[in-house]
This record gives C-alpha cells, structure tokens and sequence, in this order.
C-alpha cells in the first residue's frame, strides 16, 4: 500500500494502461501470457475477456524438469541438496520418511575467520560462493541470486579470495579470441564506471559478472552478454537480471529469500521474504531449453544447519537466525503449493486503493455511511487531507492524500484519453466513467466489493466537474506524466528549468566547470520537489542528497571530483539511477515537452531539422538526459557511446578533437551550438571511413525502414535472418526494417535475445537489449 500511496507501484500503471487500451480498442487483438500468475489467472482471463466465463489456457507440460531444493550450509561439511519440489509438486520416494537428497562429493568450506562465523548471513553467503565455484567446472551455468544489498555481497565475495584456503581456484581467462574482445570491453566500461579497484572488476577477474538495478546501462549491457554468451561461468546479481530475460543458467542458488519491504515509521528497516511470483520467475530461469545444458533446472534456497559463529554470546543470536531461514523457506513452500491450487483471493491495484482510501476515511477521520463517502470524494482535494504530500511520508493522512492524488490521475489519464479520441460531452460523463471501470482488473478480481463502482464514479464525476475543471489544465497535467498534485508542483518550476536551458545556448563553448554549473543549478530547483524530487531510503541516502553535487561531479566527471571508496560505489550509483537519471532527467524532459507541446501545433514526431524552432530551446535541452544517462558533460561523448563508436567515456574524450578538426574543415564560422548539434554529429559520423563506422559496439547495428513511416521513436522487433541481411518483424508479425547483419555479430543466436529498433537523433539502429 505504500508503493500505490508513494505513486511508485507499476502493477497500478499496467492496470490503467490496459484498461484504457480496452476501453478505447475493444476489438483490438490481445493475449494475456504468463508463466507466474498462479491464481490470478482465472480474474485475469476474464478480465481480457470481457466475459465472465472466460477461463485460463494452461499447459501443464514442461520441456525440462524445474526443481526446487535446499543447499544446507553445515560448518566443516561437504554440501548437501535436499529437493523439495520437482514442476511445482512435492518431492519424495514413497515408503521413505527422509526427503531426496543429493551428497556432493565436494570439500568443505575452510573454516573462516571469526568476522564472517560471527555473521550467519556472511557465513552462509561465503558458503554459496565456495559451492558455486566447485560446481562450475563441471559445465554448468549458475547464477546467486540476491535479494537485497548486492553491494556488500560482492564485497564479500570478493575479499573472500583472499581468505585461507580460496586462492586454489583455477584463474579466469576467456577461451576464444571472440570472447577476450568481448571480456576486455566489460572490463574497460567496468573500470570506467566502477573504477579499477571497484568488486565487479575484482570479480569479473575472476570470472564472475555480476548485474544490479543500480549499474549504469552500458556496463549492464555487457554484463548480460558475458553471461549469454557463456564467456563467465558464474553470475551475481538482483531479480533485475531475469525479468523477462532468457539467460543459460542451470543452477541458481538463494542465499536467502528476505528482502527489506519498507522503512517503519520509527525508521527501523521491515523485512519479508520475495513474493511467490519472483520466486517462480527465477526458477523459471533455470534449465530453460536451448539456453541450458542440463534437461531440468535446479533452484536451491540456503538454509544453515548449525550455527557459525563459536563465541558464546552468538549463539542464542544465531539460532533465532537460523529459524528464521526456516520459517521463511517454509512460508515461501506453502504460498508456492496454494498458489498451484488456484484457491487465492486475488486483490487488484485499483481495488487496493480503493479499499485503503474507505479504511482510512473510517480509522482516521470517522466517516461510516456510504454517503459520506461520496461526499468526501466529491469534495477533497488531496492536500486538503494531508500537510506533507508527495514525498513517500508514512503518515496515515498523509498516504489518504497521495492515495486520492493516485486516484485522480488514474481518472484524468482515462478521460482525457476518451475526450482526444472520441469527445466527451458533459452528458456522457457518467457513462464514461462506467466504461472505464468495466474495464479495470479490479472490476473481475475476486477481492472487489460492490460500493466500488459508485466510489470510482463520484470521484470520476468530480474530477471534471468541481476539482480539475478546466479541460486544458486536465490535459496539461496528463502530458506531463505526474500525478496531478505533484503535476501541479512541477509546473511551479518548470517555467524556471527551461529559463536556464535557455540561457545556456552556449553550452558547446563553456568550459567543465561551467557547463557543471548549469547541472548543479537545474538540480537545486527539482532536488526538493514533491513527487519528483530527489528521495532516498534510510539516513545514508539521505546524507547523500546533502552532498549530491559531489556525486554528479563524479557521475559527469567533473574536473576534480572525487570518486567514491569503493564501500560506497553502489550507494552513488543508486543514487545516480534513482536521483539523477529518472527523478532530474524525467524532470528535464517533461519541462521540455512542455515547451515542445506549447510550439508543436500539429507536428506528432519531434525531429532533427524542427526541434529547436518548435521548442525554442537550444541544442542542451536536447540533451539533457543523454549526458545523465551516459556520464559525461559532453554531448560528443554522450553520442560516440550511444553510437557506439567508442566503448569508454575516455575514448570519447579522445575523439572530441577529430570532429573538432572535421568542423574547422567544413570552412564555415563555428558557434557554440554547431559544437553540440547531433545534426553535425550524425554528418561526421557518416564521413568516417567504413571501418571506423563498423567498429561499433556489438549490440547495436545501423538499420532502415522498410514499410513504416517511423512516427515512433521505439519498436519492439525480432530478427528474420536471410541471405540480403535481416529483417526486422514487429509482434505482429510486420516487416519494420532492415539491417545488414545482427547486433552482436554473425555468431549471434537470433533466438536468444531481445531487440529494440530505436528511431531518434542518432538515427535508426537496431539494440540488443539482453
């Protein structure tokens, strides 16, 4: 609930945008499709249905075994595997009490020093690595999943070869030629991001990739094709890695199914373990056909089966620890057994907040009738609830107003979709409002109740007629893309964000301090926005928005600027993926959309040739986001990364002087924005001779249209290999574009990864996206 209150949960975003879709395109073609819905599939069926006979399409067929078994950690002992569940089923021998077991005929773990005994979550964390390590010879593919805190993990995992009895292990090296170009392009962007001394080069040494939520994109990229391409054996990394991504892993391992849920209101972290459909994605992953050796996947949760530590005061701590392990494998058994029953009370989004908003009225403020329940929803706005709104506050009133505020733009977002496309008259307001519910998820799950309906209508009604009454504000607040009390904040500022893009029309002329400064100064306007201004979780990230400049000088590498130690790298580099790329550059770019919408008329697609006249911003505000995603105050580099004609941001620096040179050429005056114009990029990019051209970055290949227009900037594509090059098809099954070969190379599986076609300033391309 504090996800749907903070306007961070996506489940919400995906019920609004499909139910809009479904109102608006009743006819169009649909597909529901899921390995993970357990029982949410009955609700789900009907609801993309329409029809309240519908019912789910399963297949209980599996092309590989899928197990689940428990790795018990047992100090001074080889490891063991009992299995538990073999495709979602309990396992066991019949006429035998003990379970199925597998002895491995591996060493013991050295006895560790008293720092990590005196941890249990350490030892058991060491305990996974040492067995991972013994079982990669052996071919197999193995991922350690962690739920929380990768950062002090790979710490771990990387000081632990320096412990007694680790430095045995065979040294890591690439076995082809092919995969030491590739290896020697992670481990350079490694460095460049991380820093030499940073554990994911320690460990990518080692043969170890290792992927997080927080790592900059480039970095990630190449991590997901060390591990595609089987190049590293052994693999670290967050739930992020195998969402929807069909990686080779035969064995993943769980040092543990916790995770850290939220902050309580005293400040103390709350706990939980992962829910059942993350659970059942990863194991999914393991021994998929094609992208696996072995004929079943293997998914092992650790559980400790003595204490580690030997000092007496650990051991009362230790054993509570160690039933905690328990209890929670047992919790994650039971859930995962009802779910393959069927037998769930599915709650949807839509029917969460609605429900939290009536209890909140009647805990907090008294309301008991239904009727005053509408008046309250067609009266209030959010602010009138709650004094400190927009900022994630764990206040009871406080989540009342940003539930309301989450409500509305749910509402907005709708009407305003029907009024563009269809018209909505005062007299059709109702109806409308009855249409989009009809439609909503929650209308079919089996948790709704029947006051519902007439709640989200009341609202719906006073939404246009009494809170958002101007049909233009409605929209203005719909394009910006916040909700609309947040919304209305951000449009305080973003008059102000766009007055300083303006005045740094010479931006390709300033000096590294100078063009700092305007970062530096746009950041202080949206640093304490609410709703879209920087957050941070728990006193450490909050120490670090005190001192943000240092950690985008560092970030956009500002002359001077200090990198962080090498224990604080991914709380920067969250706090770069959270703060300064989403929360500063959404910022950004919905002040600039702002100035687009305002001068676009009746243009749809921004372009090269138009953008500055329409927007009447200079060449910066293009780019913006682009130096914040790519780390660097320079646009040049920014565009040689993307463009892949460099593999580092040093590289790139380097290269600023050729285009220089090619501009003095040209024979024309110079001025600061012809420095930053991607036109003038794009134009020396094509005069490159063709090798220099060719030599970009593996998952990325230049392609053309074929039967579109390309009003889009983004498709989603698969790959039609031939003897002309590769067709690139929609989902549909439409030929989009062509290209000369695939991304990655003539040795790529065309089957085994995911495409992009991205139409923007630097052209038409092709991504490999994992």
């Amino acid at each position: 609930m504090r996800d749907l209150a903070a306007h961070g949960d996506r489940s919400m975003r995906l019920e609004s945008l499909v139910s809009r879709i479904l109102v608006l395109k009743p006819d169009i073609a649909r597909i529901a499709l899921t390995a993970v819905a357990g029982g949410a599939a009955p609700p789900v069926s009907r609801w993309i249905e329409d029809d309240e006979d519908a019912e789910p399409v399963g297949l209980k067929y599996r092309s590989s075994r899928q197990l689940v078994g428990v790795l018990e950690c047992r100090p001074k002992q080889s490891p063991y595997i009992t299995l538990e569940l073999n495709n979602g089923q309990p396992l066991y021998v019949r006429g035998r009490e003990s379970p199925v077991f597998l002895a491995l005929s591996l060493p013991p773990m050295p006895d560790p020093p008293a720092t990590v005994k005196n941890s249990l979550h350490h030892y058991v964390q060491n305990h996974a690595l040492w067995t991972a390590l013994h079982l990669a010879p052996s071919g197999r593919r193995i991922l350690i999943s962690v739920t929380q805190g990768p950062d002090r993990i790979m710490r771990r995992y990387a000081e632990a070869f320096d412990l007694k009895g680790w430095s045995a292990f065979t040294p890591f090296a690439p076995k082809t030629e092919s995969e030491k170009r590739l290896f020697n392009e992670a481990r350079a962007t490694c460095v460049d991001y991380c820093g030499a001394g940073s554990s994911e080069v320690r460990l990518l040494d080692r043969g170890i990739a290792t992927s997080h939520g927080q790592m900059p994109q480039r970095l990630r990229r190449l991590m997901v094709e060390l591990i595609d391409k089987q190049v590293c054996p052994i693999t670290i990394a967050t739930a992020t890695l195998t969402e929807g991504v069909n990686l080779p892993f035969d064995l993943i391992i769980l040092p543990s199914l916790e995770r850290i849920v939220e902050i309580g209101i005293n400040g103390a972290p709350v706990s939980d373990i992962i829910p059942t459909s993350e659970f059942r994605n990863l194991a999914g992953r393991a021994g998929r056909p094609g992208a696996a050796e072995a004929m079943e996947g293997l998914t092992l949760v650790c559980l400790p089966t003595a204490n580690s530590a030997s000092a007496p005061g650990k051991q009362q701590e230790q054993r509570r620890q160690r039933d905690d392990y328990v209890a929670n494998l047992n919790r994650m058994l039971n859930l995962l057994a009802l779910e393959e029953s069927a037998d769930l009370v599915v709650y949807a989004p839509l029917q969460t907040l609605l429900a939290s908003i009536w209890s909140k009225l009647r805990d907090n403020l008294g309301l008991r009738t239904v009727v005053e329940l509408h008046t309250f929803l067609e009266q209030t706005m959010p602010e009138a609830v709650g004094a400190d709104l927009g900022v994630g506050s764990p206040a009871l009133l406080d989540m009342l107003g940003d539930s309301l505020d989450e409500l509305d733009a749910v509402i907005i977002a709708a009407l305003d979709e029907i009024d563009r496309l269809e018209g909505l008259p005062a007299a059709a307001l109702e109806e409308a409002l009855s249409r989009v519910w009809r439609r909503t998820f929650t209308r079919y799950a089996s948790a709704v109740e029947g006051w519902m309906e007439a709640a989200f209508i009341k609202r719906g009604q006073a939404v246009v007629e009494r809170l958002y009454p101007d049909s233009a504000q409605r929209r203005a607040l719909y394009q910006i893309g916040f909700t609309p009390f947040v919304g209305r904040q951000f449009q305080q500022i973003s008059p102000q964000i766009n007055a300083a893009l303006k005045s740094a029309a010479d931006y390709g002329s300033r000096s590294t301090e100078e063009r700092f400064t305007l970062f530096w100064h746009i950041g202080q306007l949206v640093r304490n926005g609410r709703g879209f201004g920087f957050t941070a979780r728990g006193a450490a990230e909050a120490a670090l928005i005190e001192r943000w400049h240092d950690v985008a000088g560092w970030w956009l590498q500002r002359e001077g600027a200090v990198p962080p130690e090498a224990t604080d790298l991914r709380r920067w580099q969250g706090f770069v993926a959270n703060n300064l790329e989403f929360r500063l550059g959404v910022a950004v770019g919905a002040a600039v959309a702002e100035a687009w919408n305002a001068g676009a008329g009746d243009l749809e697609v921004p372009n090269l040739e138009t953008w500055r006249e329409t927007s009447g911003l200079p060449w910066i505000g293009f780019w913006f986001r682009e130096l914040l995603r790519w780390g660097t105050l320079d646009p040049f580099v920014a565009f040689a990364l993307a463009q892949g004609i460099v593999g580092t941001r040093d590289e790139g620096g380097a290269r600023r002087a050729d285009f220089d040179a090619w501009l003095v050429q040209r024979g024309t005056a110079i001025t600061a924005e012809d420095l930053i114009d991607p036109q003038l990029f794009l134009e020396w990019q094509k005069s490159l001779p063709n090798q220099d051209q060719a030599a970009t970055a593996p998952g990325v290949v230049v392609a053309s249209f074929t039967e579109l227009a390309g009003k889009r900037s983004r498709y989603a594509v698969r790959p039609m290999p031939g003897h002309d090059g590769v067709t690139w098809l929609d989902p549909a099954g439409f030929r989009v574009a062509q290209s000369a070969s695939m991304p990655g190379g003539p040795d790529t599986n065309p089957s085994r990864g995911d495409y992009e076609l991205i139409n923007d300033a630097f052209g038409v391309r092709v991504v490999r996206t994992y």
